[in-house]
């Protein structure tokens, strides 16, 4: 820019310089002059415009890269966001699955629980039913025994009767009683 500064400064003396030798009038020389100056000044304004322009310029190429680096910073963030989407995504997609799974083995578990009440209350039916009949033949077999020793007690008979057949019948009669008192106890 001092190159350009200079040569205007020269090419104003050659221009001077003819004019002068030239034989121009002075007004017209003066007039050139004060041209050449207005042109100079405005050229030092415009440089010093430019100077702010380029200035001004890189302030804004400087936030166009960040504006750039920022961009990229989101995109990059954007994508790790739609990878941890599509992670949650198919880990919500399996929870589901798990939850119906659970669903599933609810409801069949539920029924079975349903089956096993039902089969319990049948049960608890069924043993008030046997513990009637238990408690009847409990009764039946009391009576059976009351019944079987009153066969076995002696006779009241005054006549004796032989030794040998009554040591017969004592032995059929403790078997019978054995018989009983074994099933009573089972």
């Amino acid at each position: 820019m001092q190159i350009k500064t200079i040569a205007m400064m020269m090419a104003m003396g050659c221009t001077v310089a003819v004019l002068t030798g030239c034989g121009v009038p002075k007004d017209q020389f003066e007039a050139k002059v004060a041209e050449l100056d207005k042109a100079t000044k405005e050229i030092e304004t415009l440089k010093g415009k430019n100077a702010d322009l380029e200035s001004l310029l890189n302030s804004e190429k400087s936030k166009l890269r960040n504006a750039h680096a920022d961009l990229d910073k989101a995109a990059k963030r954007i994508a790790t966001l739609k990878q941890a989407e599509a992670t949650a995504s198919s880990a919500l997609a399996d929870q589901k699955a798990l939850v119906q799974n659970l669903k599933s083995k609810l409801a069949a578990a539920q029924s079975s629980l349903s089956s096993a009440q039902s089969q319990t209350e049948e049960a608890k039916s069924a043993l008030a039913t046997l513990q009637e009949e238990y408690a009847k033949l409990k009764k039946r077999f009391e009576a059976l025994q009351k019944n079987m020793k009153a066969l076995t007690a002696p006779p009241q008979v005054s006549a004796p009767q032989s030794v040998a057949p009554a040591a017969a019948e004592s032995s059929t009669e403790k078997s019978a009683l054995d018989v009983l008192n074994e099933m009573s106890n089972m």
